[in-house]
């Protein structure tokens, strides 16, 4: 540490013993020559500085963005979690009779529901045992076949509308005959 001390103090007085020996015309363009290095030095500075304060903010910035992303992912996942569960509780509620569901419902509405066919069964997938029941309605108008259609996805267990075929008809264009494929699923025991 002394030695540092000494060799800085050396350098002193020689820059000063060279100073000395300038012309004051001289000593001025030193002295302007020092100061636009020293404001050179610091602007270098200054934009390292501001520069890495801007990357830092991107960088945080960023990471801000991110942990969005996963709190919106995260409410989604919970979301789909408490449709996932009620869901299971449903499919293992008591199994719904899909041909009295059916014609309760039309009949709760006011529709007819008369030609019911139970259908061929889809083999069975991943722990579910699936009921499926084809009807066919005649001369029907859409907003009753709409409100028949969510009454009995809406009703108890699950009970699905997995196909329709709606033809228009001849005779009266705001009537149609509709042909539904309606599923009820149950978790095998």
């Amino acid at each position: 540490m002394d030695r540092l001390m000494e060799t800085w103090k050396r350098l002193r007085t020689d820059a000063e013993a060279w100073v000395g020996k300038l012309s004051p015309r001289e000593r001025l363009m030193v002295a302007a020559a020092a100061l636009a290095v020293a404001l050179f030095a610091i602007g270098l500075v200054s934009s390292a500085i501001g520069s890495g304060i801007a990357a830092r903010e991107m960088r945080i910035e960023q990471k801000t963005k991110v942990l969005s992303q996963v709190g919106k992912l995260a409410e989604i996942y919970r979301r789909r979690e408490g449709e996932r569960k009620t869901l299971e509780a449903r499919l293992r509620g008591s199994p719904v009779a899909l041909m009295s569901h059916i014609s309760q419902t039309g009949a709760t509405l006011g529709i007819p529901v008369n030609d019911l066919r139970p259908s061929t069964a889809a083999p069975d997938s991943e722990g579910l045992r699936e009921e499926s029941v084809e009807v066919n309605l005649a001369r029907i108008d859409l907003s009753r076949l709409a409100a028949l259609l969510q009454s009995l996805e809406r009703g108890a267990g699950v009970v699905k509308v997995r196909r329709i075929r709606v033809t228009t008809r001849s005779d009266d264009p705001a009537l149609v005959d509709a042909t539904l494929l309606i599923s009820t699923y149950q978790l095998k025991s």
